[in-house]
């Protein structure tokens, strides 16, 4: 792009995951424009996640873009797409651009058979005392919910899931013993915690920015539905289906989701 096109992009990752899900893809998405890769709080962010709302990870993406200037446009996958429609409808003016991976506004529907959103409440309630009795098990099972059975059995899904295996990842500022653990579980299961009441449908419609949805059809995390909901909610907005992907397209066809990405960057 040339520099009267530059765009600032923002990455945000999902809940129990951190930047490193972008690893390499934001890089090739973004090209010669600058990008911020951001952590949320308790994944290695910055800030507590301490309270069951999105407040901590709006606060912490605030404070990250604090200071930047130009087009911002926005790149968040599940966790971090339900933060950045709440920026967005709270603050209209603050992004150019929004795409949303594996996005829902509620996270929780009334019942089992309610797909047109994520999980039931039933289901994420067990999940939330489980995180707090065993968060291994809890996770371990979560992780190979956002697959597919066919992908399952690629290199990019037991990369992930062997990335995230409890404790998690580290950070080192120096060699170890500098070593420390990127997840805080108990704000994990907070942030989960958040995720079960955060409902942003009635926001939606306050959503102004040019939105880019691409949701698997095959997502066991949020169903496709839930992209359908929202692509029919915000204003101007074009839902692209990877039909036999799960809940992380951008992990099992990468160069399909950074050339639909590039397309729409290209069309802002």
């Amino acid at each position: 792009m040339s520099a009267s096109s530059e765009k600032r992009l923002i990455f945000i990752h999902g809940w129990a995951t951190d930047k490193s899900v972008w690893d390499g893809l934001a890089q090739e998405i973004a090209g010669e424009d600058p990008f911020l890769n951001i952590n949320l709080p308790g994944h290695g962010g910055k800030i507590v996640w301490d309270e069951p709302t999105l407040k901590p990870a709006k606060k912490e993406v605030l404070n990250l873009m604090e200071g930047h200037r130009g087009p911002i446009v926005a790149i968040g996958w599940s966790l971090g797409a339900q933060t950045i429609i709440a920026l967005a409808s709270e603050y209209p003016d603050l992004f150019k651009g929004i795409i949303l991976v594996g996005a829902t506004a509620r996270f929780c529907s009334d019942t089992d058979n309610d797909q047109s959103y994520g999980q039931s409440k039933a289901l994420v309630r067990r999940m939330i005392m489980d995180m707090k009795r065993s968060p291994a098990e809890t996770l371990r099972r979560f992780y190979s919910l956002n697959f597919t059975p066919e992908e399952l059995l690629t290199d990019g899904a037991r990369m992930f899931i062997e990335r995230y295996r409890y404790p998690g990842p580290v950070e080192c500022k120096e060699m170890p013993p500098g070593c420390f653990p990127t997840f805080k579980y108990n704000e994990l299961t907070t942030a989960l915690e958040a995720l079960y009441a955060t409902d942003l449908t009635a926001s939606l419609g306050a959503v102004k920015a040019k939105t880019l949805l691409v949701h698997g059809g095959r997502d066991n995390v949020c169903h496709v539905n839930a992209g359908r909901s929202l692509a029919s909610a915000i204003k101007v907005a074009r839902l692209v289906i990877f039909e036999d992907a799960g809940h992380v397209p951008f992990i099992t066809e990468p160069e399909r989701f950074a050339s639909c990405v590039k397309g729409f960057l290209d069309g802002l």
